[in-house]
């Protein structure tokens, strides 16, 4: 029996990727926006791309922000993707303060150019260093992806409160990046792991058996 995955479409990015990686995968998918369905699922996808404010706006706008708290504190697995991962935390200075779901303690601030060239947004392929001090559970999930590449596009990065919900990170030029963030049954990913061919194939693989 495939497992079934509910893929939340609240008109922030294209998702069309990510369910096609899915269905590789023999996933069950689900795309939707519908609460009502939402709130009945096991297991929760969060993607994403644009600005973190205008995807609270819309989370809220469709009665989504809070049974994404709910979902959690049920103890229930939840996975974001990109901006996704991004509004796993608790705020951002994107255009303003925003408040996150606040499920991972930690912020999200602009990439700074630090005169080695760099550009923002950060584009293209980047090499994971996995996070060795966390005693996160996820950290066996994670280690085999230790200088494999992802693919990333972002002008925002995380930063966790608390050093153990770093699960990995890159570096772009001098800046270091958080890639991986996770606590209890919660993961984010900064890069996109449907569009990271087999290394991103696994990855979405072992998180789903979360």
């Amino acid at each position: 029996m495939k497992k079934k995955v509910t893929v939340i479409d609240y008109g922030a990015g294209n998702i069309l990727s990510l369910q096609r990686a899915l269905e590789y995968l023999s996933v069950n998918v689900d795309v939707t926006s519908d609460p009502k369905k939402i709130e009945k699922s096991s297991y929760l996808i969060l993607p994403g791309d644009g600005a973190f404010a205008f995807a609270v706006k819309n989370l809220k706008k469709k009665r989504i922000f809070n049974l994404l708290i709910n979902h959690v504190n049920k103890q229930k697995p939840l996975f974001g993707i990109c901006l996704g991962m991004q509004l796993l935390m608790t705020e951002s200075n994107e255009f303003g303060k925003t408040h996150g779901l606040d499920i991972i303690k930690g912020k999200i601030s602009k990439i700074v150019e630090k005169n080695d060239n760099i550009k923002v947004p950060a584009i293209g392929w980047s090499e994971l260093s996995i996070n060795q001090k966390s005693s996160s559970q996820y950290l066996e999930i994670i280690k085999n992806f230790n200088k494999k590449k992802f693919y990333f596009v972002h002008s925002y990065k995380a930063e966790t409160y608390y050093k153990n919900d770093l699960l990995a990170y890159y570096y772009h030029g001098k800046n270091k990046v958080t890639a991986i963030i996770g606590r209890e049954n919660v993961i984010g990913t900064q890069f996109h792991p449907e569009k990271s061919g087999k290394n991103g194939l696994e990855m979405i693989k072992r998180f789903i058996k979360i």
